[in-house]
């Protein structure tokens, strides 16, 4: 009884950390999928902002664009956060978090200056929200590696 019984479970001791390792593999694979996402995303912000923001000033439509392309980039970002990372990528999401705060901060304050009517050609550099954006590229290489 108890030959047949290690039989049995040998095998399934295999079956069952063989099955982990997969999950532990897909789930770094859809978080560095959706990682990417996030940065293209960030970057695709990065290129509109300048243009939106500089129109802005003088332009009502152009001050409602730029609100909604904050507030867009707002909730992105909020959803990046609470996404969870595979153990082996928990430290660079940690800094992806933190760039999150200092952006979302940045965008935070933009939106105050919208809302108070100073909006002004300085302002983006004065907030310093592109330079907050140049580190993303790196942490994405940073996932892309770590999960080869």
């Amino acid at each position: 009884m108890k030959k047949l019984l290690s039989m049995l479970i040998l095998p399934m001791t295999i079956f069952l950390t063989s099955c982990s390792t997969i999950e532990e593999v897909s789930n770094s694979l859809n978080y560095v999928t959706e990682a990417t996402d996030y940065i293209d995303e960030v970057n695709q912000f990065a290129n509109e902002l300048p243009t939106v923001a500089e129109a802005a000033i003088n332009d009502l439509n152009s001050k409602i664009q730029l609100e909604e392309l904050l507030t867009e980039m707002q909730n992105e970002l909020e959803e990046f956060n609470i996404l969870e990372a595979p153990a082996m990528l928990e430290d660079i999401h940690n800094q992806v978090v933190e760039h999150n705060m200092e952006l979302a901060s940045g965008i935070e304050l933009y939106l105050e200056n919208i809302e108070a009517g100073t909006l002004s050609s300085e302002l983006l550099s004065e907030i310093g929200l592109l330079e907050e954006i140049a580190v993303y590229n790196d942490l994405l290489s940073q996932i892309k590696k770590l999960s080869e």
